[in-house]
């Protein structure tokens, strides 16, 4: 991902023809073309605040692209995800009083991975699959949570790519509260934050989604595991 290099170099500008002496098409501008243009047309009163954020937030790149990616499956869509993300991070910065910058970037990937999920579903005129990516918050709030059972300790020890191929089987829901528990490794105060729901409803969807991972492991992994 080039998205760290458009914070600190300046971009090569288009040239006004193309090789044929066609004026090139226009193509609406990328979140990161975006961002490369707010940083370098910064005045010089925000230097102060570009230096915070690529203190506080650039760090969490990776791990911001590792989220988008696991919820959207798609390696290309989680760069463009990440992308916009870090786009209105850099725009609300201003905003942001400290805390877990992790935490916070998280958020704002989850809220760009909706609305891309939104956009595709709109642009190929599909209806919303309830059951598919929904889980019932009444069965949910009726399992408890068992913080080292035997499925906790199986995501965290199994190979990563094998991990992925599960987690790729399981409804959107599931598959969220798994990376940033067990991948990510945030607290249920962090997570509860980042998905705006209630931390005993983390802790119960969590038992539900460990307990889908070691089925959904037994049937996908090489050999039984």
């Amino acid at each position: 991902m080039q998205i760290v290099n458009s914070y600190v170099q300046p971009r090569r500008k288009s040239a006004a023809v193309t090789a044929s002496g066609m004026p090139p098409e226009f193509t609406p501008p990328s979140a990161l073309d975006q961002l490369g243009r707010l940083v370098q047309n910064r005045p010089r009163s925000a230097d102060a605040t570009l230096a915070r954020f690529k203190q506080t937030v650039v760090p969490q790149l990776d791990a911001a692209y590792n989220f988008a990616r696991f919820l959207s499956r798609d390696a290309d869509a989680a760069q463009d995800i990440v992308q916009e993300a870090f786009l209105r991070a850099y725009r609300n910065f201003a905003g942001y009083r400290g805390g877990d910058a992790r935490a916070w970037i998280f958020t704002i990937v989850r809220n760009c991975y909706h609305g891309w999920l939104m956009d595709r579903r709109r642009k190929s005129r599909l209806e919303v699959d309830c059951q598919g990516e929904g889980i019932s918050e009444e069965l949910i709030s009726n399992i408890s949570s068992d913080e080292d059972n035997p499925e906790a300790t199986l995501v965290r020890r199994a190979e990563s790519q094998t991990v992925r191929l599960v987690l790729n089987t399981m409804p959107r829901p599931l598959r969220e509260i798994l990376v940033l528990r067990e991948i990510e490794e945030l607290s249920y105060h962090q997570i509860s934050e980042i998905t705006s729901v209630p931390i005993g409803t983390v802790m119960s969807r969590l038992a539900r989604a460990r307990r889908a991972f070691a089925i959904a492991w037994e049937r996908e992994a090489p050999n039984g595991g």
